[in-house]
């Protein structure tokens, strides 16, 4: 819980700056991306991605203006591992923790951190997202508040407590942190 007040009290500051930031930025930022605003440098297109049709895994695309995401790998079902490294990391009961793997790299050519560019969460079965969890002694965690220098990637693991029987069919929902156009600017990932 205290993540995502963090994050939605960072994100109110951020908005301002952001759109101070690309006020200017016109159309010189499109000499970089194609005109779907896809990035040109190893990302794919991702505009028709949907929950049913996802990205494939190990496919980056651009989620956010300069900010290309992959995801590597998935376990849908980490109870046992995130029991390992702490004993006090349990789901509750009808609940399993999904690890996802990801790669975000920085093509924006401004340092910055993934925090303010990118939001991520799961999209289960249900059509209703759920935000990251906290576990305990997770190995190479992804840190979204790392800042990134321009052309850097970062990698690591999302955590996700999920209800069990909602788990098929599931997906990764990626999305700027600010947009006009939530519907035209998710992209969902593959996690199976």
């Amino acid at each position: 819980m205290s993540r995502n007040w963090v994050r939605n009290s960072l994100g109110a500051a951020v908005i301002v700056f952001a759109v101070v930031a690309t006020m200017g930025e016109g159309s010189s930022s499109k000499s970089s991306s194609g005109s779907n605003g896809t990035a040109a440098s190893g990302s794919s297109e991702a505009a028709t991605s949907t929950a049913a049709s996802p990205i494939p895994i190990g496919t980056a695309v651009t989620v956010a203006k300069g900010w290309d995401v992959k995801v590597n790998s998935a376990q849908l079902n980490a109870d046992a591992e995130l029991k390992a490294a702490n004993m006090f990391n349990t789901p509750d009961p009808g609940s399993q923790f999904v690890t996802i793997n990801v790669s975000v790299t920085n093509n924006s050519g401004k340092p910055a951190s993934p925090f303010i560019n990118v939001k991520f969460s799961i999209l289960p079965t249900s059509g209703v997202a759920i935000d990251d969890s906290f576990a305990a002694g997770v190995a190479n965690e992804f840190s979204s508040t790392a800042q990134m220098q321009p052309g850097a990637t970062a990698t690591g693991v999302l955590v996700y407590e999920v209800p069990t029987a909602q788990i098929a069919g599931a997906v990764l929902l990626g999305e700027p942190v600010m947009t006009l156009d939530t519907a035209k600017d998710q992209r969902f990932f593959a996690i199976q």
